[in-house]
């Protein structure tokens, strides 16, 4: 009996090619051969577009710990130095993990160029030069690969200055923001023009919550709204439940019965917390784990007022869910000399389709200064609808990643200024202090996250309307004046 080979969940984009089964081929020849949901992860992490290009730039892994994640990262390592003469920066938390990572890819290659003892001659013979000293462990191929293995530890400034293809973030659950800054434009410039990040870790350790906000931040992302470009593969139970229940064992750690043991965790089910066991190896997400809330509840109430003004201009903003099962209309008014007011129009499910977004935005066209509409899939074909019934498409605006990262930092800037108001609705109360953030794009820029059973389209809604109505310069009031000469 072995462990679940498909992962619990998983997002990767289509694609009808990938260097994946080539990688896992070269593995089983040189002593590493993977398992099943290995395979599975190589083919996704090596899948090409339509251009011959790697099609996901950012992969992230989260399995429980002695699983085998370097059961994947090796071959992806190897594939990429022998075949594709990739520039590879592995890095961990730990020195002792990053050495061991390079002692396995050391012993495969041989200790030395031309190493009369190595295993593999004809991995040998590519061997151009080890650069091994302090804080140094550094293998050059005579096919262009070049790989170097670095710790982390608590400098921010890890990797500045190099340029890769391939940055693989080991230990994920203790990477920091700090590290992110450094490490995350170093493969922007790839020389292969494929950059790809990948993140491996295990459910971050409670006590050192502070640590684990990037990689649950980054792997929440991949949950609320998955893209192409991007891919996940997860083995977690979504409850504590029965520790003791050797056949959710098997469910989530994909590698027992092969190299994981039973009686291993046998062990430690009676000596671990539920809790503890629960995010060891049942790779348990606590809701909250992590979780960065980027509205305090105590300025979100100061912004709080009875009469607000709907006086000036007033803008609107559509967010979709990532799955397309509802949306939320929000407004921003901005009167001159006041503070500007948002709030929530309706949240509904799409079970009855798009008609009355549709017909509510083409009713307040006219008066509108701008009209956000944001979402995959719904989007666009909301704005096509708004277009045939005959608002100006200047009114309208699809916003890009960038400007909905603009949207959401600002917005949560004027909460913490007290520069806007809301008058108090419960359910925009909820979701204003209880999100927290997602990732958007590879420049730091952040969205706002359900958690807690939170919806985080009502507050992104009103931080588009917000964003809207701060920048737009039309105003649907002012007409043209005609000159009669």
């Amino acid at each position: 009996m072995v462990g679940n080979q498909t992962p619990t969940y998983s997002w990767c984009g289509s694609y009808t090619r990938t260097e994946g089964r080539f990688a896992t081929e070269m593995a089983n020849v040189y002593g590493m051969p993977p398992h099943p949901w290995q395979q599975l992860v190589l083919n996704d992490w090596l899948a090409l577009d339509d251009a011959g290009r790697l099609l996901n730039s950012m992969c992230v892994l989260s399995v429980s710990r002695q699983n085998g994640k370097t059961g994947c990262c090796d071959p992806r390592e190897t594939w990429g130095l022998v075949r594709r003469g990739e520039w590879i920066l592995h890095t961990a938390q730990e020195y002792q993990t990053a050495q061991k990572a390079f002692d396995r890819l050391r012993k495969k290659f041989g200790t030395r160029k031309n190493d009369p003892y190595a295993e593999f001659p004809e991995l040998n013979v590519l061997v151009k030069k080890y650069t091994v000293s302090a804080g140094q462990m550094v293998l050059d191929l005579t096919t262009g690969g070049h790989i170097e293995f670095r710790t982390r530890g608590s400098n921010g400034d890890v990797g500045r200055g190099g340029t890769f293809d391939l940055v693989v973030v080991d230990e994920a659950q203790s990477y920091t923001d700090a590290q992110d800054a450094a490490l995350s434009p170093l493969n922007s410039a790839a020389p292969s023009g494929s950059p790809q990040t990948i993140f491996m870790g295990t459910v971050p350790d409670p006590a050192s919550a502070q640590k684990g906000e990037k990689f649950a931040s980054i792997r929440s992302s991949m949950h609320s709204e998955p893209y192409v470009g991007g891919c996940i593969h997860e083995w977690g139970a979504s409850e504590v439940g029965d520790i003791k229940d050797v056949s959710r064992w098997y469910e989530f750690n994909p590698s027992l019965g092969y190299q994981l043991l039973e009686g291993a965790l046998m062990k430690d089910a009676r000596t671990m917390s539920p809790d503890t066991f629960a995010r060891e190896h049942l790779g348990w997400w606590p809701e909250a784990i992590g979780v960065v809330k980027p509205i305090k509840q105590a300025d979100w109430d100061a912004c709080r007022i009875e009469n607000p003004s709907r006086d000036g201009i007033v803008c609107y903003a559509v967010k979709f869910s990532p799955d397309g099962s509802l949306a939320t209309l929000a407004a921003c008014h901005k009167a001159e000399g006041e503070r500007p007011f948002v709030y929530v129009v309706d949240s509904r499910s799409l079970n009855h389709g798009l008609g009355w977004f549709a017909d509510t935005l083409s009713g307040v066209a006219d008066t509108a200064a701008q009209i956000v509409i944001d979402g995959q899939g719904n989007a666009q074909a909301l704005t096509d609808r708004l277009i045939s019934a005959g608002v100006p498409s200047r009114a309208l605006i699809r916003p890009k990643a960038i400007d909905v990262a603009t949207a959401c930092s600002t917005f949560a800037n004027a909460v913490r200024e007290r520069t806007l108001t809301h008058y108090g609705q419960p359910a925009v109360d909820n979701s204003a202090t209880k999100v927290g953030t997602r990732r958007i794009g590879q420049a730091g820029g952040w969205g706002f996250l359900s958690v807690d059973g939170a919806d985080f389209t009502l507050i992104e809604a009103c931080a588009l309307a917000y964003w809207a109505a701060m920048t737009t310069k039309r105003d649907p009031e002012r007409r043209a004046v005609i000159w009669d000469w």
